[in-house]
């Protein structure tokens, strides 16, 4: 019982995206963040017009290799819209518990659900979804069974409380931070969740929104 409260404390500072960190691994080599300074603010293009820039990255990679990438990353968006209310809610059930088995491989999954147990034990609930500024291919196999993922990511939306009250946030949640999501689809399987990885571990990943 004590060791699931020391774990539910920790979860305050956004354990949550600390331990799909840890399940990932190897996310703190250095990255490049994609800048914007040679268009000057009141020029930036619409969001539905991406510069010449921002779409540079697909040049690398086939048409394939491009579905693959927008497959792994709805599948992800799909689990965080699904996720969200499990963790504002804060308590392990049997369908949490299935909806982890769906986006997270063995073991991964019941880690998870060994987090949200934490979560229950120690009255900490976790509200919202992070905005993602921009999102890019780090990496896309050749067979387009793996996915790495880079977004630009704003924290702040996201509200952590533990008995009600409001924790303090960390101050690498205060600024766009990088991070980075592992998918890859088994045979048989549709796309899974084998890591994200961001600042949560203590190493700033700032990114240029």
């Amino acid at each position: 019982m004590q060791s699931l409260r020391r774990l539910a404390v920790v979860a305050v500072s956004f354990v949550l995206v600390a331990f799909m960190a840890a399940c990932g691994g190897g996310g703190d080599e250095p990255e490049a963040t994609p800048s914007s300074s040679s268009t000057p603010p009141s020029q930036s293009p619409s969001p539905t017009e991406p510069s010449p820039t921002e779409t540079a990255w697909q040049d690398k990679y086939t048409d394939a290799q491009l579905g693959a990438y927008e497959e792994a990353l709805a599948r992800y968006q799909e689990y965080e819209t699904r996720s969200e209310p499990i963790w504002a809610a804060g308590k392990a059930t049997d369908r949490a518990e299935a909806i982890f088995k769906q986006y997270y491989p063995s073991p991964l999954w019941q880690g998870q659900d060994r987090l949200l147990n934490s979560y229950e034990q120690g009255g900490v609930t976790r509200t919202g979804l992070a905005d993602v500024y921009w999102s890019r291919a780090k990496s896309i196999s050749d067979s387009g069974l793996s996915v790495v993922v880079n977004q630009c990511v704003d924290y702040t939306p996201i509200v952590t409380k533990q008995n009600g009250k409001e924790a303090d946030r960390p101050a690498w949640a205060l600024k766009p931070n990088l991070r980075t999501i592992t998918l890859e689809k088994p045979e048989g399987s549709d796309w899974l969740i084998y890591g994200v990885v961001d600042a949560s571990s203590g190493k700033a990943r700032p990114c240029t929104p």
